[in-house]
């Protein structure tokens, strides 16, 4: 499910490395040709890294929020939680 503050378009995907099915599915979205490929909130421009380097500089999570309107407090925490498990519970190789 997309916690994008927008729909997404069957064409805003095409070409996108994270497809439905994929656990960062709605969460965020990568392509090569949308901002450089760096991973970006799914439906946005905005780079997840923005997050982390709020974060590092000591800013809060509404600090973040109100310098990027798009964003919303769901979006952010999912984008923590799937950083979370990705590195507390990383998934094993088969």
């Amino acid at each position: 499910m997309s916690m994008a503050a927008r729909p997404v378009s069957a064409k805003e995907l095409e070409g996108d490395l994270v497809q439905p099915g994929d656990p960062r599915y709605g969460i965020v979205w990568v392509n090569p040709n949308r901002v450089s490929g760096a991973p970006c909130f799914f439906g946005t421009r905005v780079p997840v890294q923005n997050l982390f380097d709020c974060i590092e500089a000591g800013e809060t999570i509404d600090d973040f929020l109100s310098g990027y309107p798009p964003i919303t407090r769901e979006q952010a925490v999912a984008v923590l939680e799937l950083a979370r498990r990705t590195l507390i519970n990383p998934p094993r190789a088969a």
